[in-house]
């Protein structure tokens, strides 16, 4: 082969259990595994996984996208590396196509190094990140059940996914309760509120020692009047839609805490650039899953590795256990409240066994 080889299949992911959101129900997770073979042999993988819920739309619109660019791969690596710099991703799923095809060729790129893509970001990176346990929404007993599995089992913060109301707050005190002090509580509130409510919520939680508070309004504005007022650090999610998006959160100091979802910033490169300029700004920045295959889980991990700053702000990656197994990847589980980066180089996946299995779609 003188040239390159673009290709991809469609997948569905299947929740173990209904997840419980303000927002809804998860039950099943659709995307795009994308794969680049090169010349000499490698092959590069990328995950497209738009927001949860918007697969009708965005795959299609990602699909698209990747199909222009198959010509350009069969002229060589280095034409598909120029194409995209230069091919506009306006879209939610070109954004994530293109994230998914960075990602797969920064996965060659590290390959061929011999080292761990987090390591080819940047030298200083890390070996394992701390994450936070992830519980949806259920009654006070199963919140306070899965709080203390959590911990047991070594996490040291805990995400709770939350509506914004007044009977939540003593859900939330009987977790603290459970857990004690020195256990990070954040609250995900999936952009649910007003911001009058998310205010009285937020004071009436914030006795009980939050981090943070994770998008309770629906606009980047609403979120900068809120920080405003809010006794409690708030994070920007759903809002961050893409790079415009980020600038204006940045402009309008809306948030202490940035969630930084690769298939939403759109590449792996600007992410990395977003935290940068976070840090210098003091705004944490947190990576977190967008409920995606391991292959989109590894590389998300990889970025939280190679990030500046905190080495121990938990992200958001503890989320593989949720769904089933797409076909025979690995499940990554945290040990000890931590993730290890996998061996080898690259990405470090089973290139064989991440391919294999049933198209959906």
């Amino acid at each position: 082969m003188s040239g390159s080889r673009l290709d991809w299949r469609w997948y569905r992911l299947r929740f173990r259990a209904p997840l419980e959101t303000a927002a809804g129900s998860l039950g099943t997770r659709r995307g795009i595994l994308v794969s680049v073979a090169t010349a000499d042999g490698l092959v590069g993988l990328g995950d497209v996984a738009p927001w949860p819920g918007t697969e009708d739309r965005a795959l299609p619109e990602a699909a698209d996208w990747l199909a222009a660019l198959r010509a350009v791969a069969e002229e060589g690596e280095g034409a598909l590396r120029q194409a995209l710099e230069r091919v506009a991703a306006v879209t939610p799923g070109a954004r994530a196509a293109r994230a998914a095809l960075e990602t797969a060729l920064l996965d060659v790129s590290a390959q061929r190094a011999g080292v761990p893509l987090a390591f080819w970001l940047r030298s200083s990176a890390r070996s394992s990140v701390p994450v936070n346990a992830l519980i949806g929404i259920a009654d006070p007993e199963r919140t306070v059940e899965a709080a203390r599995a959590a911990v047991a089992a070594g996490f040291r913060a805990l995400k709770l996914k939350v509506r914004i109301a007044a009977s939540e707050v003593e859900r939330v005190a009987a977790v603290r309760r459970a857990v004690g002090p020195e256990v990070q509580l954040r609250l995900d509130a999936n952009a649910s509120a007003a911001v009058a409510a998310a205010l009285a919520f937020a004071r009436a939680v914030a006795p009980l020692g939050i981090e943070y508070l994770e998008q309770p309004v629906g606009s980047l504005e609403e979120l900068a009047a809120l920080r405003r007022q809010s006794p409690v650090p708030l994070a920007a999610d759903e809002v961050l839609a893409g790079p415009d998006e980020l600038e204006r959160a940045l402009a309008l100091g809306a948030a202490d805490i940035v969630i930084a979802k690769l298939p939403l910033v759109g590449s792996v490169e600007r992410l990395l650039d977003l935290a940068e300029r976070c840090e210098r700004a003091g705004i944490a920045v947190v990576v977190t899953s967008n409920l995606e295959s391991a292959v989109g889980l590894v590389a998300a991990l990889h970025v939280a590795a190679a990030l500046p700053g905190n080495a121990e702000r938990a992200h958001g990656l503890a989320t593989a256990g949720l769904v089933e197994p797409l076909g025979r990847e690995p499940v990554f589980q945290p040990l000890g409240g931590r993730l290890v980066l996998p061996p080898g180089p690259g990405l470090g996946l089973d290139r064989t066994m991440m391919l294999a299995g049933e198209e959906d779609g």
